[in-house]
């Protein structure tokens, strides 16, 4: 919704009612582009959002705001020395402008009645809240605009506010006794200008879109000039005028929500739009500015935690990435134990051959296939037995690197294996629902709260080493697995939660759908419900559904009394949701397969009773194999019915 003029003025108007004599409580700042006011009311209190987000600047009531963080910023801690429990005198708007003042009461150290101003700005990617004192003078901004942004006018602490500039234009007042008159309200310095851009450029705070509305309910085509319209398109015009603006000046306007083909709220206005598929009247313009923002904000945030769990979970595979290759190095440099091992043999075979001080000796080797004569590097300041037992020791260190190399490397391939499964949980999450409870999984990693352990025979084998350090690489005095890239995603996704009551909450319900023919189907938001659903909430006659040979969510379809196989239908809607929520790692295969076509989402499903999977010993959280299983090429899609379930 675009906050004209007219429509801030009509916004400060609705507030100045519900808003006059009540108390601010508290003062919260999510973001730097929004400040949320607690303001309290008979029985409760409610929340007033103001966002100068230069994509979306509004004030409203709003009822869900997003998370604060465990540290202020300084604009918000000014905001709360001066407005916390203050009272409210008035809102105001200084005539028809994209502005919105709040003026307080409050008592300074001395007990004096001190009055402030929050003025919000709401102009765009001009838009900014000022604190102004009773003196006029700014005491901070939400922006700076110095003198090297702004030569016309800089809003900065100590200054005295001014007011942007203002236009030189007819105030809907003004319009409407005009229009009463049987004169156009169009300025001289318009004529020329087609029908809609004259309307906005001759009355004070009309939009385009409240133009065009207008011209519209005018039967004129906007883009002729007044001296192409003829005397009865000019009456018409000057109708709607004056019903228009008779409708500001008096408050008999409606405030309406618009809705798109899929039933979301997003857009909002004081007029009858036309383009959507259906419109809605409001109780007033503060709850349509809220809903039409609603799924958007929504959206946003979706799109943010995604982005930022993206960020994480990449950050770590890299890192496991790298581990990786540093193991492999290792692995590579072990395989040389068996030449190390056949040096020292051959020097010792041929000891009285070998003096001291040599750097190099050649010796005839027989193997099966014939006799070949290789050449040993020396050390000049040992002797054969020295250089034997040289040769030695790189033979027992090659062989134990090699040995904790190849554990490690499957270690390695399991993490990057788990991150993949994260980054699919992430890719295919709907909702604020899914995003979170990824969050929760990766703090469980290192928080320990999920009881994913190494096993007790780690611990024993850890705490039963004293002499061997290789023993300790990768695995932390606690006994788990010190994989600093889970560390690190872990840490990453705790920050900013600030420091809230760490008692554990009850955990988040599964998702779960229906399917035409009326069985129930269930789906993990993460792998810590992949886990729980397949070995704890399924029973052994239900049937488990899984992508084949990629990470994904684990489906579980209930099976329905005396029955012992699912209708074919709920077998290929199951099949197709297991593919949807692995559509990202899918399309990463299809995009790089040779048979793949465009437009096309498939996925080979497999599918098996649940007494048939098992969990992998030591793995992490949802990672499981299976047997004696069906499979069915499926494309990848999501049911229509569904609804949340508390498990």
């Amino acid at each position: 919704m675009t906050l004209d003029g007219i429509t801030c003025q009509l916004l400060s108007n609705e507030l100045n009612q519900e808003l006059e004599g009540k108390r601010i409580d508290k003062i919260y700042m999510p973001d730097r582009h929004t400040v949320i006011l607690h303001i309290r009311f008979t029985g409760g209190y409610r929340k007033l959002l103001i966002s100068i987000d230069p994509g979306s600047p509004r004030i409203c009531f709003a009822e869900s705001t997003a998370e604060n963080p465990s540290i202020p910023p300084s604009f918000c801690m000014l905001l709360r020395k001066y407005l916390a429990g203050s009272r409210i005198e008035k809102v105001t708007n200084p005539g028809y402008e994209r502005i919105i003042e709040i003026t307080v009461s409050n008592t300074d150290e001395l007990r004096d009645k001190k009055l402030y101003t929050l003025t919000c700005e709401l102009m765009g990617r001009f838009s900014n809240l000022v604190l102004i004192n009773e003196n006029g003078k700014i005491l901070d901004s939400a922006v700076h605009v110095d003198y090297s942004v702004s030569r016309v006018r800089e809003v900065m602490p100590a200054r005295v506010y001014v007011y942007p500039p203002a236009q030189d234009k007819l105030t809907p007042d003004e319009a409407l006794k005009m229009a009463n008159d049987g004169n156009l309200p169009i300025m001289e310095t318009e004529l020329s200008r087609p029908i809609e851009k004259a309307l906005v450029g001759s009355i004070k705070g009309l939009s385009p879109v409240l133009a065009s509305y207008i011209g519209f309910k005018a039967d004129i085509d906007d883009r002729k000039t007044l001296s192409m319209l003829d005397n009865a398109q000019k009456t018409r015009l000057n109708n709607e005028l004056k019903v228009f603006l008779k409708s500001i000046t008096e408050g008999t306007y409606s405030a309406m929500l618009f809705y798109d083909d899929n039933g979301e709220a997003v857009d909002a206005s004081i007029v009858e739009l036309k383009g959507y598929s259906k419109s809605k009247k409001v109780s007033s313009i503060s709850e349509a500015i809220y809903l039409s923002y609603l799924a958007r904000d929504s959206r946003l945030v979706l799109d943010m935690g995604r982005d930022r769990l993206n960020q994480i979970i990449s950050n770590a595979l890299a890192r496991v990435i790298k581990k990786r290759e540093l193991h492999e190095q290792d692995f590579e440099e072990g395989q040389k134990a068996d030449i190390y091992k056949h040096s020292a043999d051959m020097i010792l075979t041929y000891k009285y051959m070998i003096t001291q001080g040599s750097t190099n000796v050649t010796l005839t080797d027989y193997t099966e296939d014939g006799q070949k004569d290789i050449t040993i590097e020396l050390n000049p300041t040992l002797d054969a037995s020295g250089n034997a037992q040289e040769y030695y020791k790189r033979f027992h260190k090659a062989k134990r690197k090699m040995e904790l190399a190849e554990k490690y490397l499957k270690e390695d391939e399991m993490a990057a294996q788990y991150l993949r499964s994260l980054f699919a949980a992430v890719n295919a999450a709907s909702s604020l629902e899914d995003i979170q409870a990824i969050n929760e999984e990766i703090r469980a990693e290192i928080s320990g709260d999920s009881g994913f352990r190494k096993g007790q025979a780690s611990k024993k084998n850890n705490s039963n080493n004293t002499g061997d350090p290789n023993k300790t690489v990768g695995i932390a005095k606690s006994g788990k697995a010190s994989s600093r890239a889970l560390r690190e995603a872990a840490k990453r996704a705790n920050q900013g939660k600030g420091n809230k009551d760490k008692t554990k909450e009850r955990p988040l319900p599964c998702r779960r759908y229906i399917t035409s023919d009326g069985y129930e189907i269930l789906a993990g938001r993460n792998n810590i419900q992949n886990e729980q659903l397949t070995f704890h909430t399924a029973s052994r006659r239900d049937w488990w559904f899984h992508v084949k040979g990629l990470p994904g969510t684990h489906v579980i379809l209930k099976t329905k009394p005396n029955e012992e196989m699912p209708s074919d239908n709920a077998v290929l809607e199951a099949a197709s949701l297991a593919a949807y929520f692995s559509k990202t790692i899918i399309l990463e295969e299809h995009m790089t397969s040779e048979d793949s076509r465009p437009g096309q989402l498939k996925a080979e499903v497999d599918y098996c009773p649940i007494s048939h999977v098992k969990k992998i010993p030591g793995a992490k959280p949802g990672m499981v194999i299976y047997e004696g299983y069906y499979s069915v090429f499926v494309e990848a899609k999501e049911p229509s019915d569904h609804s949340s379930k508390d498990l």
